[in-house]
């Protein structure tokens, strides 16, 4: 019988001790370098992000977000409508009696600058806000 034998590693763990083996590939190795082209699509890439987030940014500068009432309502009614196309939560209101939908949290955050105006339009349309 032989009590020496070399026991082959197991998902990195010896076989015998059930411990972790030492990691050879510990030596720090110099960084590689991405190719030109790669650098060159990351720049472009993270330049279209940027914008992106200035873009975003101006979006929620403060004043209206809608110029005139007419643009108002038209924004209501877009609104609602993608609202009526998503799947909402119902909860039953006791004072009117009727069933009310909550609207998604994803959607208030998505339309955040409408809401002052949406609030109301949507509540009058059987909505809530929570």
């Amino acid at each position: 019988m032989k009590t020496n034998r070399y026991l082959k590693p197991h998902n990195g763990k010896s076989r015998r001790h059930r411990r972790p083996l030492a990691n050879k590939n510990r030596a720090a190795k110099a960084p590689r370098s991405n190719s030109d082209r790669a650098e060159m699509i990351r720049q472009a890439w993270v330049a279209e992000k940027i914008e992106q987030r200035k873009k975003a940014k101006a979006m929620k500068a403060d004043g209206p977000c809608c110029a005139s009432q007419k643009a108002v309502q038209e924004t209501n009614q877009k609104l609602l409508a993608e609202l009526q196309s998503t799947v909402c939560n119902r909860v039953w209101n006791n004072e009117l009696g009727c069933w009310q939908g909550i609207m998604p949290r994803r959607f208030i955050q998505k339309n955040l600058r409408h809401m002052p105006h949406f609030v109301e339009f949507a509540r009058e349309n059987g909505y809530r806000r929570s």
